[in-house]
């Protein structure tokens, strides 16, 4: 007479642990995803570092209206016009190289020789009050910085918007550099970028960052956190299951 034995599964492969190893899993397996997106996040800043210092090192290209803007982002520009400080503005939430809170005092230069102007971020001020007024600079100038794409607001609901404070009928602060926006309270057409003025060796205001600067950013800590989150939950869990099999 043959008898048949039947091996039931373990109670750790069963019912509502197989549910608690599949959470474990899911959780330990999005921490290692996020800490390889930081890593990946890394890689790109420094990417943008290394174009930021090879443009540097680029001789200046002369801006005009009939530039190729394709052919300037992200090179250095050359520029001679005149302020029109009246239609000035400032970018909020900016810091100095020294961390201290403040604003970019961004002004529209009319293009010598042209009816056209182009924005120029000219650099950290301490505070926006009368700085259309107190950093005004009425003789020709000739700026030299770093071209850059428009800063358009992204497409979302979360994204923040450039609104006039209760009062005024224009924006006097924004928070980026969106060139379509700014044009509509600025009397000259404006080119479709934006120039980071570079530091021209005055102690003065307002102050451009110093252009070789980098900052590679908090993406490795963040990294490291995600991979020692994850490492805190794969030890731990595996701790958990010897404690179970102990008892059983």
């Amino acid at each position: 007479m043959t008898t048949t034995t039947s091996f039931a599964p373990h109670r750790l492969l069963r019912g509502w642990w197989i549910a608690k190893h599949l959470f474990a899993l899911v959780i330990f397996t999005t921490l290692i995803v996020l800490g390889f997106w930081q890593l990946d996040r890394l890689e790109q800043r420094r990417a943008a570092n290394a174009a930021r210092l090879a443009a540097l090192a680029q001789p200046a290209i002369p801006l005009t209206p009939d530039t190729d803007p394709a052919i300037v982002i992200g090179r250095r520009v050359v520029v001679s016009g005149v302020f029109r400080n009246e239609e000035g503005v400032v970018l909020r939430g900016r810091r100095s190289d020294n961390g201290v809170d403040g604003v970019h005092l961004l002004t529209p230069l009319q293009i010598e020789g042209s009816e056209q102007a182009v924005l120029v971020d000219r650099g950290w001020i301490p505070s926006a009050q009368g700085a259309t007024t107190a950093y005004a600079v009425t003789r020709p100038v000739t700026i030299e910085g770093i071209a850059r794409a428009p800063q358009l607001r992204p497409d979302s609901p979360l994204a923040g918007r450039d609104l006039p404070l209760p009062g005024e009928t224009r924006i006097q602060a924004w928070l980026r550099v969106d060139v379509p926006a700014i044009q509509r309270q600025v009397g000259a057409p404006l080119l479709p970028l934006f120039i980071e003025q570079l530091p021209d060796g005055s102690a003065g205001l307002p102050r451009p960052p110093d252009p070789y600067r980098v900052d590679e950013g908090p993406h490795l800590n963040y990294a490291l956190q995600w991979f020692t989150f994850a490492g805190i939950v794969g030890v731990g869990y595996i701790l958990l299951l010897r404690q179970e099999l102990r008892r059983g």
